[in-house]
């Protein structure tokens, strides 16, 4: 049932970060409007950043609910390896479903559902797995 919960968790963590990355890049493009390729891509970039960061804080805490005595810094790492592997395994996707002359949205759901996987997986069993030490220490 944990598993359950998590999942609906993390799902519910991956709408929120959406709503952060979109909203971010709208704010700055209406804040600071240019008609520049590199600007968009730059602000997309930054917006999906702080997706990111909120994901982070959010699965840590809510989600995994991840013990805080942990070296941080070495688990933000692995988060933002997972993300980049994600990103890669998402391009792809998108990439052989479109090739395959898959209709576009159902290629963008497709390849969203496979890196939603992949990250949900990586995240509960190593970005925020309970540290082995901890748990050996606690039972006595």
């Amino acid at each position: 049932m944990e598993g359950i919960l998590q999942l609906l968790k993390f799902t519910a963590v991956g709408f929120v970060n959406t709503f952060i990355d979109w909203g971010i890049y709208l704010i700055v493009l209406k804040t600071f409007p240019a008609e520049s390729v590199l600007f968009y891509t730059t602000a997309k970039g930054f917006s999906y950043f702080c997706g990111i960061v909120n994901s982070f804080f959010l699965n840590k805490f809510w989600t995994f609910k991840a013990n805080l005595h942990e070296n941080q810094g070495n688990r933000f790492i692995r988060f933002i390896l997972v993300n980049l592997v994600g990103l890669g395994i998402n391009s792809v996707s998108i990439y052989v479903f479109l090739n395959m002359e898959v209709k576009q949205t159902i290629a963008l759901f497709s390849a969203t559902f496979i890196t939603f996987l992949f990250n949900f997986v990586l995240n509960k069993l190593w970005v925020f797995r309970k540290d082995k030490m901890v748990a050996k220490t606690s039972r006595g």
